[in-house]
């Protein structure tokens, strides 16, 4: 019951401090929304990319043309021993040739295609590497696949989570210094209830929790308006986006839901943390005990 009534207390005294600080409240709530939406935005737009490099690099072919005089057999089973690896499909070059004119007219002439072998990779990062040790086989003659496009969107990615942390942080920082001035501010209008309650034998703990805690509520309330603002962006743009993103990479939907999960609780523990993080050091700085 002790304990009860001391948490109980303590939300009181926050509730005299969000009182006291008055329009403060909102300017503090403000800013921090702003900061956490962008880092909500920047947060998820980064992990769509990944999601979309990810999925549509796992379905990313090389194509290994091979010499006349090697057996596309022994080659294709060569080829899958590599750990990265996944499946390996001969194309034939009579096969290819058929389809080529099939769906082209072409003149009448001898078969000038290579036997060639599709290879899939376990993950994008793997495309690289495994290339470079197609391209030392005696038997493959020439090598090709597409991933200078994934490499520009994750070139783009990095880039975007630095620009979005880099102004992040900056709105942070100045987070940090209105939460600061707002509770010094109440810690200045109760400095005597302060001194009192220090002279009485309080302990440090109790006299800052409500301060810390003062913080943390800013943090929550500009969390839930970050995240509603972004939901409310991904309700109007999703049916537009995801139609054409998941034309490219069908598993995108489930993970696109999974990854804004992540989004909004990494934005709910930033925004307590950066407030509860202002309320603990203005407080340690400011009330003398």
């Amino acid at each position: 019951m002790r304990q009860l009534r001391i948490f109980f207390r303590i939300l009181v005294e926050t509730l005299i401090g969000l009182k006291q600080s008055g329009w403060s409240n909102w300017l503090v709530i403000s800013i921090l929304t702003i900061a956490l939406t962008i880092f909500g935005g920047v947060l998820q737009l980064t992990f769509t990319l990944k999601n979309v490099v990810s999925t549509w690099g796992s379905h990313l072919e090389i194509s290994a043309y091979l010499k006349d005089t090697y057996d596309p057999k022994s080659v294709a089973q060569a080829v899958a021993k590599i750990p990265e690896v996944q499946f390996v499909e001969i194309v034939p070059k009579e096969a290819a040739w058929q389809e080529m004119q099939t769906t082209f007219k072409v003149a009448s002439l001898d078969n000038p295609l290579p036997n060639t072998l599709h290879i899939k990779v376990s993950s994008p990062e793997a495309v690289d590497p495994v290339a470079s040790r197609l391209k030392l086989l005696p038997a493959v003659e020439n090598v090709r696949y597409p991933m200078k496009v994934a490499q520009q969107i994750n070139q783009f990615r990095h880039f975007l989570e630095i620009a979005g942390f880099v102004v992040t942080g900056a709105l942070t920082a100045a987070t940090l210094t209105v939460i600061g001035n707002t509770i010094h501010l109440v810690i200045e209008s109760r400095q005597r209830e302060i001194e009192i309650l220090s002279l009485m034998g309080v302990s440090p703990s109790y006299i800052r929790s409500p301060l810390i805690l003062q913080g943390a509520t800013y943090g929550a309330a500009a969390a839930v308006l970050a995240i509603s603002v972004l939901w409310i962006i991904h309700i109007n743009l999703d049916p537009y986006i995801s139609e054409q993103l998941v034309a490219l990479a069908p598993l995108l939907s489930h993970n696109n839901i999974y990854s804004l999960m992540q989004t909004f609780l990494a934005i709910l523990l930033l925004g307590v943390a950066v407030g509860a993080g202002g309320g603990f050091w203005t407080s340690g700085r400011y009330i003398k005990i």
